[in-house]
């Protein structure tokens, strides 16, 4: 089976809800790897999709404590 990728965007300012939803996208995520082989964002939302500027996700580790 081919792995696709995944690709998350979420507009509105930094907050502890939107870091929290975008974890648990990514997390989940991470626990397909038979499925899903890298999990992009878009900087600054579906700006960054439209503008091909992209944040390659497993780089970055999700710290619930953070949040």
């Amino acid at each position: 089976m081919t792995k696709s990728n995944a690709f998350y965007a979420q507009s509105g300012g930094v907050t502890a809800v939107i870091n929290a939803s975008a974890c648990g996208v990514i997390e989940t995520a991470r626990k397909h790897t038979d499925k899903i082989n890298k999990v992009y964002a878009g900087r600054n939302g579906i700006v960054g999709a439209l503008n091909e500027d992209l944040i390659d996700t497993s780089r970055d580790a999700c710290d619930r404590k953070a949040a």
